[in-house]
């Protein structure tokens, strides 16, 4: 019966051209669910142990229980495992349920579907997971273990090396003397240096030397042993384990010693290469400087008292994020900068990059490649980065010289290796083992234990200058000569595969004849004399007998031996894509935000060449921040040259050699502020070449040089006049100003507020939410500026704009930051090309506005005319500007301001009569083009972040327990409309600010001067933020004179300046009866805010419109603040002149929302209020 009824079974199955059967039977094996055919039955069903088998129902009783509602779940299962994405919007796992709930229990395509849910919820996981939480786990160790969790010694420092080709070819018992492959295949004939056909700089030759050393260090005693951890976690840098690791560190603040790398055999390279080591260390210092500037989290609390335990943790948190983050801008370095130039991908306009860190989905069709599961490093692979042949001529010699000197005079080209190796032996143990006392290419340390910058940076400049050799035979520096015969001895101790077992190992075709290894005859012959076979040719011989491979853009940029080739792209996606701490542990988290983006790459810069970050926060004075010796270092500048040029990007570099900027002198005191700011002659302005950056037209005219705040000629001083005369303030005009700030403020808090919460009795009091910097303060004043200037703004009553409220203002920002505050080298370059972008976008929209408003006059002519003929259409004012705000409205209960009339009719049409009065005034027979990028568009980036800035900084004091006391008298003067009110609340704004305002203006000596210059405050000792000075009792005695030298900067501290004593009595107290004319934070002299007088009134409206709401008060915990942080300049280290006392400067930093960068003004800070 048993074989009956199975028989049965068969014959009730459907057909293959049975459609709703093949429907199923095609979906299981797309879903990969078809399980192994089931076995027989049991002859003895009923025997004990055995339960009975159910009976199998077929595609026909299915099709009876299920609709077409269900097939379509199939199909979108069908097409969910296919993408490997589930939208479970579409809740496609109920109703998958749904489906199955409804089929027999017997029915095989319902176990089938039942199988692959099964199989599809278990590989959404790692099996076994590859990250884990714990201490242990949260670190690199410095020997490299626990990288994998589950096998925690595999690639640990002190590990045997692996093998990956199988060796099966039988070798030659007697092979040819490794002393006769070198002369005859190997040695380089030093009158035929071949340059390297790519013309790659040496620079690239460092970085691949600090590579192959971070992973391959052979023990002298057992060279089956590697000293160093199979990742890439500079060790040369950090040390091989933790005594090495403790010898560079400070102990302190998470620092490494300055100018220190761990590893003494990097002294026997050329001095390059340490340079390299040092320009790493510099970025970590600066790395953990920062981080516990940020504190994010409270990650990084620093320790109060004498607690050992909790200094040492601090100390040591700093310090391995620090390693975490330097270790993943190293990676960067390797994949993006060092592999894109590898492939030639630096001569292409592309920014494809191959990333073995690329998140794969999990579909139906593939699975993703393993990771974090560890690496070994091999025997192979040890000789593959064997790249002698690419020493230059200017490193040949200086590595002659050093083991000349070190083997007592005697030429390391016949010196023999027990001779070289006890010269080596010497060199090494002549260097202390304390990395803080070795020298570098006879460079001496500063008394704070760091090299001179000029010494490293001419290292540096000379090598990225010097083009290294080109690979293939006959091209190994005689020198290197005991080198390479010890790796050949090394090889056959190894027992490696022969170059074709390698090459087949790796996926490559193996070599028929010795033709194929190299087609030079000479070369071919001398491999046939020596191993009579190609499949006996040795591998390490081999590979450096191949034929280089051939110049391709893109492809092939390093030109390297065939073999080499593939093999090193094999190594670097397994080495990156195998290690847990570059893949699934790379994260902001572990990283911090702030970490996870100084490391980073962008596509948008370089195409995400990354080295520049290296550059600048190694040396930030001495680099420009377009300069392409920072950026493209891989690459010998005159090449790059050709290059830039021919992808019509050669004029966004400087080509000028690094040299040091000016130095910068900081004046504090009010009197000696105003005698530089007034002092146009010997004190010059520098935002010239900024604001000519973002101007500048495509043909070389440059309009934004005549700005007012671009220069100290006369043409300048013509600018501001113009300007001044174009700013008018009418007694009723300002009352509409007022008006149209008011309202703009309530209509932002009732767009972007939120209700959080409400209570009292029967929950009607309603507390309300936003973020006052981001949302109220900046976006008030882009609309005010967009009002003024009539940009295209796009508003609820739907304008025809162009920008949102927020897009306006980061617009706005952004071009003045390329200005003002463009003082972070890392960053500058992005933000220019970005600010650029911006200036000519909105510039062009302006221009098109204008023509367009007097293309409806017809006198108005083409935007290339003279003045005088396209400005008559705008005589009596546009009818409608491109941005206006709400005025004239109410309040209701809620205490959120609702949409009112129109705004005010003067100040709708205020921007095109300003845009027409401009234009007029910047001069007969310009274009209309030159009036917007040489007076308009400057004129507009030069206020709404101070604006924000100033208005920021008030409120926090305000809201502070420094300055609450306030807020309930200015709250009533708040509720009073009186012009009297309204001037005391502006004087409450001024003080404020003051006290809490940061700003600070460079000026360029122009003459040897001398400047009478004092201390007007201290800091507190008392107070840990820096932010609250104390005045100094003995200003008078701390009178200097400061000695000023032509081409040198200087810093005028108006922060400082505003708590002089002298100036302002009282520095600490809120007084109501100082000169609103004397306030620093608009500047002082020539250059002063031209608009003050318009913008202190915008300022105050939207205060005023803030203390009136009730319960005032910051959002809980963090996000009612925003994070202020002492600003200090960053020199490459520490920073810190030896023997200076602390001196409170009052400039700030600060962070942004998310804590990942820095910033010239506060961004985000969220307040509540209750209606």
């Amino acid at each position: 019966m048993a074989s009956s009824s199975s028989s049965g079974s068969s014959t009730r199955s459907s057909s293959p051209s049975d459609p709703p059967s093949s429907f199923f039977q095609k979906l299981g094996a797309f879903l990969g669910l078809f399980s192994k055919p089931q076995p027989p039955r049991p002859d003895y069903p009923h025997a004990p142990g055995n339960s009975a088998r159910e009976e199998q129902t077929d595609i026909t009783e299915d099709i009876q229980k299920l609709g077409f509602k269900d097939v379509e779940t199939l199909l979108l299962y069908l097409n969910s495992s296919v993408k490997g994405v589930n939208d479970d919007k579409q809740l496609l796992l109920e109703r998958l349920i749904q489906l199955l709930s409804k089929l027999p229990p017997t029915s095989t395509n319902g176990k089938k579907v039942t199988d692959g849910l099964i199989t599809g919820l278990w590989e959404s996981l790692d099996h076994p997971p590859v990250s884990s939480l714990g201490e242990k786990y949260r670190f690199r160790e410095a020997d490299g273990s626990n990288n994998n969790i589950h096998n925690p010694t595999l690639g640990v420092a002190g590990s045997h090396y692996a093998r990956s080709a199988k060796p099966m070819v039988y070798q030659n018992p007697n092979p040819p003397a490794p002393e006769t492959i070198f002369d005859t295949l190997m040695a380089r004939d030093p009158a035929k240096f071949r340059p390297h056909p790519n013309q790659i700089s040496s620079v690239l030759f460092y970085f691949a030397t600090i590579i192959t050393h971070d992973i391959f260090q052979t023990s002298s005693r057992d060279p089956s042993i590697n000293l160093t951890s199979s990742y890439l976690d500079l060790s040369p840098l950090y040390g091989r384990n933790l005594e090495e690791q403790l010898s560079v560190r400070a102990m302190k603040d998470g620092l490494l010693k300055p100018d220190t790398f761990c590893s003494k055999r990097v002294h026997g390279f050329p001095p390059g290469v340490g340079v390299l080591l040092i320009m790493f260390n510099r970025f970590h210092n600066y790395v953990v400087t920062s981080l516990a500037k940020i504190n994010e989290g409270n990650r990084f609390k620093k320790p109060v008292g004498d607690d050992t335990a909790a200094w040492e943790k601090y100390d040591n948190d700093l310090f391995q994020t620090g390693r975490l983050i330097t270790c993943g801008l190293y990676v960067n370095i390797v994949l993006v900068d060092y592999v894109r130039t590898i492939l030639n991908l630096n001569r292409v306009d592309s920014s494809w990059i191959l990333d073995p860190r690329t998140e794969e989905g999990k579909s139906l069709l593939s699975k993703p490649t393993p990771e974090a599961v560890g690496n070994q490093v091999s025997v192979e692979f040890n000789l593959i980065y064997r790249w002698h042949c690419g020493m230059s001529q200017r490193d040949d010699k200086w590595t002659t010289d050093m083991l000349t000197e070190a083997l007592g005079g005697k030429d390391p080209a016949t010196a023999t290796l027990p001779e070289f190796f006890g010269a080596l032996g010497r060199f090494e143990s002549s260097f202390p083992n304390e990395p803080e006392k070795r020298t570098l290419a006879g460079l001496k340390r500063q008394e704070d234990g760091s090299f001179e910058d000029e010494g490293l940076i001419k290292i540096m400049q000379e090598s990225i200058e010097e083009v290294a050799g080109a690979f293939g035979p006959n091209h190994v520096p005689a020198c290197m000569r005991a080198i390479e015969i010890l790796g050949m001895n090394q090889a056959r101790s190894w027992n490696v595969a022969t170059l074709n077992e390698f090459r087949e190992f790796i996926g490559l075709k193996r070599y028929d004849t010795f033709e194929d290894i190299n087609p030079d005859p000479k070369v071919a012959n001398l491999l046939a004399e020596f191993y009579g076979s190609p499949d006996a040719v040795e591998l390490y011989p081999g590979i450096n007998a191949e034929a280089p491979k051939p110049v391709i853009v893109p492809g092939s940029g390093l030109c390297p031996p065939s073999t080499t080739g593939r093999a090193i792209l094999s190594d670097a996606v397994t080495l990156v894509r195998g290690d847990r701490f570059f893949t699934v542990d790379y994260t902001p988290r572990n990283l911090t935000n702030f970490g996870y983006q100084e490391a980073a790459t962008d596509k948008s810069v370089d195409n995400g060449n990354v080295i520049y970050k290296l550059f600048f926060r190694a040396f930030p004075n001495h680099y420009a921040q377009n300069s392409i010796y920072a950026h493209f270092p891989f690459v010998i500048p005159s090449e790059n040259k050709k290059i830039m040029e021919s992808l019509g990007l050669a004029d966004k570099y400087s080509w000028q050699p690094p040299q040091r900027k000016p130095a910068t002198q900081m004046i504090r005191s009010h009197a000696a502020a105003v005698k530089i700011l007034n002092n146009q002659k010997d004190f010059k302005v520098v935002w010239g070449e900024s604001i000519g950056f973002l101007t500048k037209f495509p043909t070389g005219e440059n309009p934004g040089l005549g700005f007012a705040l671009a220069g100290d000629a006369p043409a300048n001083q013509q600018s501001r006049d113009q300007l001044m005369k174009c700013i008018f303030s009418p007694k009723a005009w300002e009352d509409e100003v007022r008006q149209f700030c008011e309202a703009t403020t309530w209509d932002l808090l009732r767009r972007y507020s939120a209700k959080v919460q409400d209570k009292g009795p029967h929950l009607k009091v309603h507390t309300h939410e936003i973020d006052v910097i981001r949302d109220v303060i900046s976006l008030a004043n882009a609309r005010f500026f967009a009002a003024v200037y009539s940009l295209p703004l796009k508003t609820e009553n739907g304008d025809d704009g162009v920008y949102s409220d927020h897009e306006m203002y980061r617009s706005l920002m952004l071009i003045f930051s390329a200005i003002f505050w463009d003082n972070d080298v890392s960053k500058s370059f992005k933000l220019r090309r970005d600010a650029r972008a911006a200036t000519q976008k909105l510039g062009a929209l302006v221009e098109k506005h204008i023509v367009e408003m007097g293309s409806l006059f017809h006198s108005f002519k083409h935007s290339h005319s003279a003045v005088s003929d396209k400005t008559n259409g705008l005589a009596n004012g546009g009818a409608n500007g491109h941005a206006n705000g709400n005025a004239n409205g109410h309040t209701n209960g809620n205490g959120i301001h609702q949409n009112g009339g129109a705004a005010p009719s003067m100040l709708r049409s205020y921007g095109d009569l300003m845009l027409r009065r401009m234009i007029e005034a910047y001069g007969e027979g310009k274009s209309v083009k030159e009036a917007v990028y040489g007076q308009i568009m400057p004129s507009i980036a030069a206020g709404t972040a101070n604006q924000t800035q100033i208005m920021a900084q008030c409120l926090d004091y305000y809201m502070s327990d420094d300055g609450a006391e306030h807020l309930p008298e200015m709250k009533r003067l708040a509720s009073l409309e009186t012009p009297e009110a309204f001037n005391t609340l502006m004087k409450y704004l001024f003080e404020g600010a003051r006290i809490r305002n940061t700003t600070a203006v460079p000026r360029l000596v122009a003459t040897d001067q001398t400047v009478e210059d004092n201390i007007p405050c201290l800091p507190d000792p008392k107070d840990s933020t820096f932010l609250r000075p104390i005045p100094n009792p003995q200003q008078a005695e701390t009178t200097r004179t400061v000695k000023l030298s032509r081409g040198s900067m200087v810093l005028v501290d108006l922060t400082v300046a505003a708590h002089d004593a002298t100036a302002f009595p009282d520095p600490e107290k809120v007084r109501l009866d100082r000169d609103l004319d004397s306030y620093t934070f608009f500047g002082l002299g020539p250059h002063r805010c031209a608009g003050d007088k318009v913008v202190r009134i915008t300022m105050t409206a939207v205060f005023k419109v803030l203390l009136q709401l009730d319960g005032l008060r910051r959002a809980e915990g963090g996000r009612g603040v925003f994070k202020s942080l002492p600003a200090s300049q960053w020199n490459g280290q520490a920073g810190r002149v030896a023997g200076e006392k602390p001196q409170w400067s009052g400039l700030r930093t600060y962070v942004n929302a998310d804590e990942s960068a820095f910033s010239q003004t506060p961004m985000n800070m969220k307040i509540r209020w209750d209606d």
